[in-house]
């Protein structure tokens, strides 16, 4: 697919990267009224190990994030936050290791010069450089998602560049008119963009004059509507797929062994290394647990685990009691002040890191779901087993993305909301879409948002 607009991800990168070391020559000249390349290049090569460690900073606090961009209000609270936690950092990489140089003042101007560069570069440069020219966009149909596209185009910031135009036969009835209207855009040069929903009845039924005009007018770019909504919101709702999408997307794509292989890797040597500060916890965890009402520390709840097969996972109790999964539709039990604790520093999860050794569950993986909700929802909603094809996860793109999520009881709406996320993630699953996942994580647990 085309890119909307010129930039993304990988221009924001490099252009941090560019601001990093214009700051820094900056912060130089300031300090030292000249910079000679021997001073540069002393400052520059610890300053590079930084960068690195900074740019991981931005990623997890997400400042690459799609919609960063498009809330330019949120974008100097981001920033003067990030830069501050990264001078921290530098401030103890100096402080630990003896590169030569000791930038306590150096790193004092570095901050303010470096943050006013990036909200410089961020808020007036990058705009003008991504946002392409007008474009005129037709979308074709009457569903909820191409109005939602439409709106998009025409409302945010980010698409300013396109002027959205909308062919409904809610408008145009008539299909001989309706086709005569999209003729008449095509054939005045009136767009320059047509993206249609092939499930509208008028739409399907143009299906050749579109493939005409696909030949017929090059400068014209052609876009089926799913993968356009895929594009734009990083989500695969099950309305827009049918069967023929699972084989072509999920079925054909299934054996990553490469992929598995490494995955499965890094659970285990993750887990590891996380049980060892984790076993310090246990015995504080459970002696709070005990003191509060005096039962039981651990409970074993049933999941759905990959193809449908029943795992069960080991939580820190939160709760009054513990339920049998078959009372999920009607549990009376009460969160405890001691699991509210739990559940919000992530803590009563801990536990899990057992079942991320034996592969009842990875790191990154849709969220294991309650069998008696599960049943329910795979009886309500189209595809929904479709989420059992990979091992379940302690987080997932649903669960970075996706902040209000079902809670407790069955909701079709919510749930069909993070189904979307999860087919996104099966089409797209590889080490760099986990890494990503990973970050931003980090940044969820960081901010103790989300869930």
């Amino acid at each position: 697919m085309q890119p909307l607009v010129r930039g993304g991800a990988s221009l924001l990168l490099f252009g941090d990267v560019f601001v990093l070391y214009i700051a820094l020559f900056g912060t130089l000249y300031l300090r030292y009224g000249e910079v000679s390349k021997d001073v540069f290049i002393l400052h520059a090569t610890p300053f590079t190990v930084l960068f690195v460690i900074w740019i991981i900073v931005f990623f997890i606090a997400g400042l690459y994030d799609r919609h960063v961009s498009l809330v330019r209000k949120s974008i100097p609270s981001r920033v003067f936050k990030t830069q501050a936690a990264n001078i921290l950092i530098a401030a103890l990489f100096f402080f630990t290791f003896d590169v030569g140089i000791e930038p306590k003042t150096n790193l004092v101007i570095y901050l303010v010069l470096s943050s006013l560069c990036m909200l410089g570069w961020r808020l007036f440069v990058y705009p003008r450089i991504v946002i392409a020219n007008t474009t005129r966009v037709l979308v074709i149909g009457d569903s909820d998602e191409a109005l939602g596209i439409a709106k998009v185009f025409a409302n945010n910031p980010y698409f300013k560049g396109m002027k959205p135009f909308m062919l409904s036969k809610r408008d145009i009835p008539n299909y001989d008119e309706f086709r005569n209207a999209l003729v008449n855009f095509v054939k005045d040069d009136s767009v320059d963009m047509v993206i249609a929903d092939m499930r509208d009845e008028f739409a399907s039924r143009m299906v050749n004059d579109l493939y005409t005009f696909a030949f017929e007018h090059k400068n014209i770019r052609f876009y089926n509507l799913p993968v356009m909504y895929e594009a734009l919101h990083h989500r695969v709702p099950p309305s827009l797929i049918e069967e023929m999408w699972f084989l072509e997307n999920i079925t054909t794509n299934a054996p990553h062994y490469a992929y598995d292989i490494v995955k499965r890797a890094f659970d285990m040597a993750t887990a590891l290394i996380l049980l060892i500060p984790s076993l310090v916890l246990f015995p504080l965890v459970m002696l709070a647990i005990y003191l509060e009402d005096r039962g039981k520390f651990l409970y074993k709840a049933e999941r759905v685990g990959k193809y449908n097969k029943p795992i069960y996972i080991y939580k820190f109790r939160t709760m009054s009691g513990t339920d049998n999964p078959n009372d999920a539709l009607k549990s009376t039990l009460h969160v405890t002040w001691v699991g509210a604790f739990l559940r919000k520093t992530r803590i009563d999860e801990l536990p899990q890191l057992f079942n991320v050794l034996r592969g009842d569950i990875s790191f990154i993986g849709p969220r294991p779901e309650i069998p008696t909700l599960a049943k329910v929802y795979a009886e309500n909603i189209p595809y929904y087993n479709m989420r059992h094809l990979v091992t379940p996860g302690l987080s997932g793109w649903a669960q970075i993305h996706n902040f209000d999520v079902p809670r407790g009881g069955v909701d079709i709406p919510r749930t069909i909301d993070k189904l979307s996320f999860d087919l996104y993630y099966l089409k797209h699953r590889s080490l760099l879409l986990d890494i990503e996942i990973a970050l931003k994580t980090i940044h969820t647990l960081l901010m103790r948002s989300g869930t």
